[in-house]
């Protein structure tokens, strides 16, 4: 969906404007469909409601906090429900050796991969899918993924304030 759609959208219905940084950020951060949404529509989406007003920025950012968090617990109880049953596919079975390396990682540094994976968005919406796997308790998961999801809205924030001008 070209973005030029999204803006004539908006500018038709204004109202809608949260929810689609909430869709968005939602989309970029589940495992499912953060494959194929790229986080720079959102990046788009928020500087052009910055330029135009139609939400200020604590709004933008609190939004895209919301649906980018109810992504990755989305994420997170997928691997937990789904994981073992993907895990035991023959296209798994044949990568152990790598599967394995990274379930190391994962253990060893577990809630902290959140906070790398959050600002990483190629990895962003398999960080929590593989957490998921582990043994990793959804109580640390949701701790470590709200304080990673702050950081990156005050991160989207300032990317907002500093390059939206330049597309104003």
């Amino acid at each position: 969906m070209p973005f030029d759609k999204i803006q004539l959208f908006l500018q038709t219905n204004p109202e809608y404007a949260w929810f689609l940084i909430f869709l968005f950020g939602f989309l970029e951060s589940m495992i499912i469909t953060g494959s194929f949404v790229p986080s720079a529509i959102l990046f788009s989406l928020c500087i052009y409601l910055y330029n135009t007003e139609l939400l200020t920025l604590p709004w933008i950012c609190g939004i895209a906090f919301i649906g980018s968090h109810v992504g990755d617990i989305a994420g997170f109880m997928v691997g937990k429900i789904f994981g073992p049953s993907f895990m035991a596919s023959n296209f798994i079975q044949k990568r152990q050796k790598g599967i394995a390396r990274t379930q190391k990682f994962l253990d060893r540094f577990g809630p902290y991969t959140v906070l790398m994976g959050r600002f990483i968005p190629a990895i962003r919406p398999l960080v929590p899918f593989l957490l998921g796997l582990t043994d990793l308790r959804l109580k640390r998961f949701y701790l470590a993924d709200l304080f990673a999801c702050s950081a990156w809205a005050l991160a989207l924030a300032l990317l907002v304030i500093s390059v939206g001008p330049i597309f104003n």
